[in-house]
């Protein structure tokens, strides 16, 4: 009898703490699927991926490409970082909005945390614009203009290029 109840009792503690894990890691798959839907959704688009993978096209130099490599590498896991934290308060403001017992000033609050990540996520984003635009010469936009134009990015082209050619 006395081992009967140990074994129930680890058996008991087993499918619990699978079932924790099973939930950790499914919690774990949502927000990184909500965090590739608000990178579509972002404000400014991730163009630096794009630029790297057609470097040739672009006409970067060595030292063009291996600037922008290394501000990927300092910044990359930061943005994702950043990323997933925007998703995870997402979650937790909707499951808190449906609860009797979070008053509105909290959900408030939450949503500033959402909005003070946000910001630093475009604040990431416009240091990378930044570092294009002082990278790249005009032979380079062209060349990304036409990468652009060859893909289906949503994004049109700016008035000054299309009028140019």
């Amino acid at each position: 009898m006395k081992y009967s109840t140990l074994f129930t009792s680890l058996i008991a503690f087993f499918l619990m703490s699978g079932m924790a894990t099973a939930e950790v890691s499914d919690e774990n798959e949502n927000i990184e699927q909500y965090a590739e839907k608000l990178d579509k959704l972002s404000f400014l688009p991730g163009l630096l991926p794009v630029i790297i993978e057609n470097s040739n096209v672009i006409g970067l130099t060595d030292e063009q490409l291996d600037t922008l490599l290394a501000w990927r590498s300092s910044n990359s896991d930061l943005l994702i970082e950043t990323s997933n934290n925007i998703a995870r308060k997402r979650v937790e403001i909707k499951q808190a909005a449906i609860s009797p017992n979070v008053s509105s000033a909290r959900l408030i609050q939450m949503q500033n945390e959402i909005f003070r990540l946000e910001r630093a996520m475009l604040e990431h984003k416009l240091s990378c614009r930044e570092l294009v635009i002082n990278t790249f010469n005009r032979k380079n936009w062209d060349g990304f203009f036409l990468v652009l134009a060859d893909k289906d990015t949503g994004i049109a082209l700016p008035e000054f290029y299309v009028t140019q050619k």
